[in-house]
């Protein structure tokens, strides 16, 4: 008979007892799949990045050889001087122009003309007025015989030719002074800008030798210190020469002035000394004539002047640049001929008065281009460029003669004029679009580098080296100038060195596993 406990306790299926070995079986079926998958993706990751590991990797030279550093930008070809000419007295409707663009003028040409009937007019009736006042003045001194008075008449015709002239001699030396004066403050003004860029350059050096005291940068300043002293001595022989030549065309006009008073007192004695041998007459009555004749010598006068300002004549020799009015139009007038010179820029804003006709010197050609901001603290007076004429490509030398010290704005682009003087003119038009390119650095026989084989960040410079047996290092580099295509090694690179360009310097990665991975499970 049965036990209570036996009876409760039923033996296990047989079913249930190999459950458990069956489940393991699948579990390590399912793990085996999945490490061959594993296996077949890092065989394929191997293979793929092996086939990238067959590509050559590119490298750079370190070698010596020159490094240059230039600065580029687009300008026109204009000219370094222009003398504005404008029509003076009350102008006119112009009836012909008998220049043009291009053309070549000699001192005194004549350039264009305006309607000369009013003036012609005004003349004629002067001359009449003349007339009469010298009959009545003759009729006043008919005491005398004819061969006396044809005598006096010769004597004051004789004075009133040397008051002509002598108006005429007045006239051009205040024009001489004139051109003078504008001239002689172009070239104080180019000094004085020169002066400030030496000045400017001087505190950028020192602020450089404060921040960094290299023997460079000492000797930056000392070449700054250098610049400055020249600029003032090119600045004081600048004003010298200024204060020279002006004090000489004053003189020249007193002296003219001296010459029409000398004149006028002539004519005046030798009307004197007339009315004196011509007793006959009363005083009063010779002086009213007199004065007649003078007042209409005067109004005569005047007239002639007012025809020869219809004619514009060039007051120097040049190149006709521009002509700006046109037949049949009004000519604008102007009190006195009006002279600029594009080369220089004093930071302040100016306007340029444009004339009737601008002539300028096609051999003093110049370019200013606009720099930017970024590059303009290595533009400097006197540095060497290349001007590329779009058209031909014919590349010309030049030298930088100007750097604006004010900036100009245009759609918040800050940029600064750059004026460069060209070394020759043949063949050059003036409007020409060209390409300024200014050598800002250039060094010989240096250690050099492709600039794109360093890699910077921050102040620190590195470049990866590869040796004969393929293996890299990556070493600090130490660089000098920098140039367009290369940059000056001073230290951590040897002439022979090949270095990877940063894109190869860094070896494919393989297959990973993640971290605490691994091919368990198996078993």
């Amino acid at each position: 008979m049965s036990t209570p406990d036996s009876t409760d306790v039923l033996p296990e299926p047989l079913s249930d007892r190999r459950l458990p070995g069956r489940r393991g079986l699948i579990l390590n079926l399912v793990i085996a799949v999945a490490v061959l998958v594993v296996i077949g993706l890092i065989l394929w990751t191997v293979r793929g990045t092996g086939g990238e590991q067959e590509t050559e990797a590119q490298t750079a030279a370190v070698d010596t050889g020159a490094v240059t550093a230039a600065v580029s930008a687009n300008g026109n070809i204009a000219s370094g001087n222009a003398v504005n000419v404008d029509f003076q007295g009350s102008g006119g409707i112009v009836t012909a122009i008998v220049v043009k663009a291009g053309q070549k003028v000699r001192k005194g040409q004549v350039l264009a003309r305006v309607d000369q009937t009013s003036a012609q007019q005004s003349l004629a009736s002067a001359q009449a007025q003349l007339r009469s006042a010298q009959a009545a003045y003759d009729g006043v001194l008919q005491g005398q015989t004819p061969q006396e008075q044809a005598a006096d008449a010769t004597s004051i015709d004789q004075a009133e030719v040397s008051v002509e002239s002598a108006r005429t001699s007045l006239r051009s030396a205040q024009q001489s002074l004139s051109l003078a004066r504008s001239q002689q403050n172009a070239s104080v003004r180019r000094a004085e800008v020169s002066l400030a860029s030496a000045q400017d350059d001087l505190q950028d050096a020192r602020e450089a030798y404060q921040a960094n005291r290299t023997p460079q940068n000492q000797n930056a300043v000392a070449a700054a210190q250098a610049a400055v002293r020249t600029a003032q001595s090119s600045l004081a022989s600048a004003r010298a020469s200024r204060d020279s030549t002006l004090l000489q065309s004053r003189q020249q006009v007193a002296s003219a002035q001296d010459q029409l008073t000398s004149a006028q007192t002539g004519l005046a004695s030798s009307k004197a000394g007339v009315a004196v041998s011509r007793q006959g007459p009363r005083d009063s009555e010779i002086a009213s004539a007199q004065a007649q004749v003078t007042s209409a010598e005067v109004a005569f006068a005047q007239a002639e002047t007012t025809l020869e300002q219809t004619v514009l004549q060039a007051p120097v020799a040049g190149t006709v640049a521009q002509v700006n009015g046109t037949v049949g139009e009004p000519a604008s007038a102007t009190s006195s001929t009006s002279s600029s010179s594009t080369s220089t820029s004093s930071g302040t804003a100016t306007t340029e008065a444009t004339g009737f006709v601008t002539l300028t010197d096609t051999d003093a050609l110049e370019v200013t281009a606009d720099v930017a901001e970024a590059d303009i603290a290595d533009v400097h007076v006197g540095q060497e460029a290349t001007v590329t004429l779009s058209a031909s490509g014919k590349e010309i030398t030049a030298t930088v003669t100007a750097v604006d010290a004010i900036e100009t704005v245009t759609n918040n682009v800050v940029e600064y004029g750059v004026t460069v003087t060209l070394g020759e003119s043949q063949g050059v038009k003036l409007g020409q679009s060209t390409q300024v390119v200014v050598t800002t650095g250039s060094k010989q026989d240096v250690v050099r580098v492709s600039a794109s084989a360093l890699t910077t960040v921050g102040q620190n410079t590195t470049a990866t080296v590869q040796t004969s047996d393929g293996t890299t290092s990556t070493v600090q580099v130490v660089t000098g100038l920098e140039g367009d295509g290369y940059t000056e090694v001073l230290s951590g690179l040897e002439d022979g060195d090949t270095v990877l360009l940063p894109d190869q310097a860094e070896s494919p990665t393989g297959f990973t596993f993640p971290a605490g991975g691994g091919m368990g499970g198996l078993g």
